[in-house]
């Protein structure tokens, strides 16, 4: 299931280093795990009192298990949230051990996990998987599902194949969908308790992040229930099921391994251009926020939204090669200067050449600085000519570039940099990636990036080839949109 593996996260945009989280809202993190649990706790009591204890060998069982399960993590869905195999453990508990075993087993599992964490995090998986395990057991009872341990259903093992799968199978899925969709929710509350982000764009995010290959876990529970109780295998089906949950752990952790692959070089890349241009520390990860806030709006697939965060990423790249070559004045930006910074995005380009996994993001880099109007470079594309990443990221491009603190202007807050963009729409930025981004911020609200003064001085005044207004000085000396 998604979990926590941390239950805050860096909070960006404030002079190059992450705000702590204040008193406040630590005591509404704790505030929110302590409900989490207590709600696990109700559900368990419910349970125990309506059905009974449950059969305490499944509980063991399934608890041991289970911590084996949530101990093998096999990928992550973002930097602070992951999938353990514990899923398998907590959809088997619903048909054998009911609501109430399903709360002890999936608190157990957490609380108990081998892999190192913060109290306050392995709290609140402990108490979102209980929470989870409580609701999708009596979810799975009022579906019809049979109890096939305990006593409940002792005909378990005369269950024919049709019976098997009206009342064992379908409660099972409806049981395990509807844990999923909490699993979401939960973690997007804990979001928002922690950074004030929008639960439903966390819940999902994080659901399409999951991917279907999380579905096999279901497949599996079933597999398990079947062995235990209909075939009549018992507790020594726990052995059987190892060997398939090894084999899921192993295909999956290989998409997770490569993936880690995957972020680790383009991390390796950016931290390239910021010790470069110590002015882009930071820079590209909040474009890349912007866009990932952006991409559900405009109709980017869960598939597509990937790539676009890897072209966020790495639109700037090129810069360590222009950089060197652009002149550094105070006054107006002269041509020069326009020159030199046009060369950046084919630069970029030419530097991730032979990096396979990158091709998707590389019309997004190659042209996010042209302009709808067709005044914009390299290619002067015109309207949806230009790929629809490119456009994704000019207007996080530009909103970043107007809520950031530069040597020769203060930042702008989000209204006065999303009135902004809502003038240029229709010449220099798309509308409706406009719209979708004033729409994603209603949400949460953006906070300007305070540079820092000693940064600032080392610096000097350099100006930010990011500012609309020096994409409008570049279209006014080459309105064809070509040098």
């Amino acid at each position: 299931m998604p979990e926590l593996d941390r239950a805050s996260a860096p909070l960006p945009h404030v002079g190059h280093r992450p705000r702590r989280p204040t008193d406040r809202t630590t005591g509404q993190v704790w505030l929110y795990v302590a409900g989490v649990c207590v709600a696990a706790l109700v559900l368990g009591i419910v349970g125990w009192r309506t059905l009974g204890p449950p059969a305490a060998d499944a509980v063991i069982v399934l608890t041991v298990l289970g911590v084996l399960g949530s101990s093998m993590r096999d990928r992550e869905l973002s930097p602070h949230v992951g999938v353990s195999l514990g899923t398998v453990i907590l959809a088997a508990a619903l048909p054998l051990v009911g609501p109430a075993g399903a709360v002890i087993v999936g608190f157990l599992s957490y609380l108990a996990g081998l892999r190192a964490q913060r109290m306050r995090t392995r709290l609140f998986n402990a108490g979102m998987t209980g929470l989870m395990g409580g609701v999708g057991g009596l979810f799975y009872l009022f579906t019809g599902g049979y109890l096939l341990t305990g006593g409940v259903n002792l005909a378990a093992g005369d269950l024919t194949p049709l019976a098997l799968l009206a009342r064992v199978a379908m409660p099972l899925v409806l049981g395990y969908i509807l844990m999923t969709l909490l699993n979401t929710l939960l973690i997007g509350g804990m979001a928002h308790a922690v950074s004030g982000a929008n639960v439903w764009d966390v819940a999902f995010q994080t659901l399409r992040r999951a991917g279907g290959g999380y579905l096999t876990h279901a497949l599996i529970a079933f597999l398990f229930v079947v062995l235990w109780a209909p075939v009549g295998v018992g507790t020594f089906s726990a052995v059987l099921i190892l060997g398939p949950m090894l084999i899921a752990q192993w295909t999956l952790s290989r998409d997770s391994d490569e993936r880690r692959s995957h972020v680790r070089t383009v991390k390796t890349i950016v931290a390239a251009l910021e010790e470069a241009n110590p002015y882009s520390v930071g820079h590209s990860a909040r474009v890349a926020e912007l866009c990932d806030r952006i991409a559900p709006r405009v109709g980017i697939d869960p598939g597509d939204a990937e790539m676009l965060r890897y072209a966020a990423l790495l639109h700037d790249i090129g810069l360590i090669a222009s950089t060197p070559h652009m002149p550094r004045v105070s006054g107006p930006v002269d041509v020069d200067y326009l020159v030199a910074i046009t060369t950046h995005p084919e630069a970029g380009v030419r530097m991730l050449k032979g990096i396979d996994f990158l091709g998707g993001a590389v019309p997004g880099i190659l042209h996010h600085h042209e302009r709808v109007d067709g005044r914009g470079y390299p290619a002067g594309l015109k309207g949806e000519a230009i790929p629809l990443f490119a456009r994704v990221i000019a207007v996080a491009d530009a909103f970043d570039s107007l809520t950031t603190t530069r040597s020769y202007r203060d930042a702008l807050d989000q209204d006065q940099a999303t009135e902004v963009l809502r003038s240029r729409a229709g010449s220099h930025l798309d509308g409706q990636v406009v719209d979708a981004l004033e729409s994603a911020l209603g949400t949460r609200r953006w906070e300007p990036t305070v540079i820092q003064e000693d940064i600032r001085t080392s610096i000097g005044d350099a100006h930010d080839h990011d500012d609309p207004l020096v994409s409008d000085l570049y279209a006014e000396w080459s309105p064809d949109g070509t040098s």
